[in-house]
């Protein structure tokens, strides 16, 4: 058997606001399309103001999410980062910091090993619409 690694990259359009993206489909046709029936699925969000992660993509579940980030890190509060008057999004990078940029999903017969209601999520919290980059690498048998 040969060890396998493919890599693509994602373009994606985010709303900006606290915008959640489901991009399980995304990620799921590339792991099909690799080769590899055992191994694990990296996804990597490139960006400093959101995260990617695996959770149910439901809208109450997403409404919680955004209102739990505004008691931890207010939108409206001065951080320190405005200061430097490049850009005003000091909230977004905290909120960053505590989820993460990158997530590994076990790949197995050739597909994610996701559960029922697990979906792999970007969330986009800068506070503008923009185009974001999301990198798979797949690797395995």
């Amino acid at each position: 058997m040969t060890w396998i690694v493919k890599t693509t990259q994602f373009d994606l359009d985010t709303c900006g606001s606290f915008s959640v993206v489901n991009i399980t489909e995304q990620v799921r046709d590339f792991v099909r399309s690799s080769g590899v029936g055992e191994g694990q699925a990296l996804v990597f969000y490139k960006h400093t103001t959101g995260a990617v992660l695996v959770g149910e993509h439901e809208a109450g579940i997403i409404a919680d999410w955004q209102d739990m980030f505004e008691q931890i890190s207010p939108l409206n509060r001065p951080y320190l980062h405005h200061f430097k008057a490049v850009d005003f999004n000091g909230y977004a990078h905290l909120r960053s910091a505590l989820l993460t940029v990158s997530v590994t999903i076990p790949v197995v017969g050739g597909d994610l090993a996701l559960g029922t209601y697990q979906d792999i999520l970007v969330i986009d919290d800068q506070s503008d619409p923009a185009n974001r980059k999301v990198i798979v690498q797949v690797m395995g048998l």
